[in-house]
């Protein structure tokens, strides 16, 4: 999440509101008021949200060619194009693909940045718009351009903590002068830094006291970094990453979580042992598939996931779910169509994750849990159809099943999606449409002429269903076959 607000704004006059707003003042007020429309319409009219957002932007845009220092201005327009981009059912409305957006936002950032480069919140920040696009670029397929940024990310994420923690000592130290009796500035008016007088000048920049909770949200971002570059970086520098990660657990969030109130504890570590238990599960997945260990340890590596607690939280639930369904689709894609794949060991992970969704769902109705669960139905349709491997009479004959549930759930999740993402609806749909054509062609069910026609359009993600495991390489090409021909 993007970090609150960074100025102190006066009481508000009553007075005639400018036509054109001149001093950064009047220009962050014009911002404010489209903002809190856009927030207004964000659940009921994300289309008028977003058009209320766009205006907010545009007023930032103007308001930073007359005023180019002003480090208020440039850190809230930043801070609104992040969390635009939180928001899929506003990213629909706002006319850009998400990459571009992103990558406008992490152009303001680093504006930003050029004007108060220790500023912890848009530091944090940063790092969170770098994430998020390594994502989308290692999505659509270019690793090369998502390894740089989320380097980037880390660096960001370090000077971060390390101004945190500076803040968070200084902090304390002027607490126990003033109960020495000494003479401290109060925490909360204490300016880090006076940008040049603009306008009126009645902002300054200041930066918010430093909490224990602030330093633990830069460790999981740092964590969450890690484990996304561990899926894609070089296997030689997995070690590098490991060690990494383990300072973060066993040191500094360890000390982090102590400094809390007792009654935050328990749910700090919670939240620690998930992001560890998240990376190790990246870094098995990693090392596996370069051939470092094996699939005894690397299952072994999944025990991370028993933590107490974690079956009353859907997060949790999904995350251990999709650690081992990464496990099963690893070690399927090692046995490709060979008579040694262990079927046993991953259908059995395949079903402890279809569970844990099960699980999941009883406490979060979602329609990515639903979407997650159709595709461990496919997977596990594809280990009951598999020629030359040994599985039992009772797995064989759950094929036709299997499809059929996997139908159901990508309907299901289509149905949640509906206005609230597009890209997710479009996909649900089209992946249902595959799952139906995989039931007429094996299993003789009649095709509806709504799923032929999705279908059509679905190639592309038929080849992004053998890559992930889902299909089998000569079932998409028949299904291809067919949809050419008119089928």
């Amino acid at each position: 999440m993007a970090r609150p607000k960074q100025f102190i704004k006066p009481p508000k006059k009553h007075k005639a509101k400018p036509a054109e707003p001149e001093t950064a003042e009047e220009v962050q007020e014009a911002a404010d008021h489209e903002e809190e429309t856009g927030g207004k319409w964000r659940a009921g009219d994300p289309a008028k949200s977003g058009r209320a957002f766009v205006r907010a932007l545009e007023i930032y845009d103007k308001g930073l060619q007359k005023h180019q220092r002003s480090f208020d201005l440039a850190y809230n327009k930043a801070r609104l194009q992040l969390e635009i981009t939180q928001q899929p059912a506003l990213v629909a409305h706002i006319g850009l693909p998400l990459a571009n957006m992103l990558k406008q936002a992490l152009d303001s950032h680093h504006y930003a940045l050029r004007l108060n480069e220790e500023n912890p919140d848009v530091l944090f920040n940063t790092s969170q718009v770098l994430t998020s696009l390594a994502e989308q670029l290692s999505e659509s397929g270019d690793v090369e351009g998502a390894i740089p940024l989320l380097q980037e990310a880390l660096e960001v994420l370090s000077a971060c903590l390390s101004r945190q923690e500076m803040l968070l000592e200084q902090q304390q130290a002027d607490f126990e002068e003033a109960e020495e009796g000494g003479v401290s500035l109060d925490q909360e008016e204490r300016p880090a830094s006076i940008p040049e007088c603009e306008g009126s000048g009645q902002y300054a920049t200041i930066e918010n006291p430093v909490t224990a909770s602030d330093l633990l949200d830069t460790v999981h971002a740092s964590l969450s970094a890690l484990t996304t570059l561990a899926a894609i970086t070089d296997p030689a520098l997995l070690q590098t990453l490991s060690d990494m990660a383990q300072s973060l657990t066993e040191k500094k969030a360890h000390v982090y979580v102590e400094m809390l109130p007792a009654d935050a504890q328990e749910s700090a570590r919670f939240a620690a042992a998930m992001a560890r238990a998240n990376f190790i599960a990246a870094l098995a997945d990693s090392q596996y598939n370069a051939f470092l260990i094996e699939a005894e340890t690397y299952l072994t590596r999944l025990d991370t996931f028993s933590i107490p607690g974690k079956d009353k939280d859907a997060t949790a639930l999904g995350s251990e779910a999709e650690a081992r369904t990464e496990f099963a689709t690893s070690v399927m894609a090692r046995f490709e169509r060979s008579p040694d794949l262990p079927a046993d060991v991953c259908w059995k992970q395949l079903s402890l994750a279809q569970n844990l969704y099960t699980n999941a769902t009883k406490l979060n109705n979602s329609a990515q849990i639903y979407m997650s669960r159709a595709d461990v139905e496919m997977l596990r349709h594809r280990i009951a159809t598999l020629p030359n491997v040994t599985v039992s009479d009772g797995i064989r004959k759950s094929a036709p099943t299997l499809a059929q549930n996997a139908q159901t759930y990508y309907k299901g999740a289509a149905r949640l999606a509906t206005g609230e993402d597009a890209e997710l609806h479009l996909k649900a749909q089209q992946r249902m449409a595959i799952a139906g054509g995989v039931r007429t062609l094996l299993h003789g069910v009649e095709p509806t002429a709504d799923r032929v026609e999705t279908l059509k359009a679905s190639q592309q993600v038929l080849v992004e269903c053998v890559e992930e495991g889902f299909l089998d390489q000569a079932v998409a090409e028949e299904l291809v076959r067919r949809v050419v021909a008119g089928h």
